[in-house]
């Protein structure tokens, strides 16, 4: 066996037939098999993770910034109107990327910010996701 194989054989075993369940305080849930994502508690799980989700930067034309399990979309445009419909289109992108790969958004952490305006560019922005808005972060 090639050690490329011996790897993939190790990821699989030991991602495969996994097994979890919660406690909270004294009560704890049956366990349930676990179809996709990784482990909790797992020193790979950092690593592992980030492999999983790198190619969200191809998901859309936001710039983006990942760290951790956060990741940060930025982007600009002329003026506010043009801004708004390009990050309302490119949230859809990202939104159909997570679905598509079995993720979830907290979506009371999610926020934008607005860091420079044109001169007399005032326009009110309505950003959401999957029907919930998101809130600016006042600076």
């Amino acid at each position: 066996m090639v050690i490329e194989e011996l790897h993939i054989n190790y990821f699989c075993s030991y991602l495969s037939n996994r097994k979890q369940c919660t406690k909270l305080g004294e009560t704890k849930s049956s366990y349930m098999s676990m179809t996709c994502g990784v482990p909790q508690g797992s020193v790979l799980r950092p690593l592992l993770f980030l492999i999983y989700i790198n190619d969200i930067t191809q998901a859309s034309s936001f710039n983006t910034t990942m760290f951790a399990d956060d990741i940060n979309l930025h982007m600009s445009a002329s003026n506010d109107r043009t801004l708004q419909r390009k990050v309302k289109d490119e949230i859809q992108n990202i939104d159909y990327w997570i679905r598509a790969n079995k993720l979830s958004t907290n979506y009371n952490k999610n926020s934008y910010i607005i860091l420079s305006r044109p001169k007399g560019d005032t326009a009110i922005f309505n950003i959401s996701i999957n029907s919930q808005q998101i809130c600016e972060k006042m600076t």
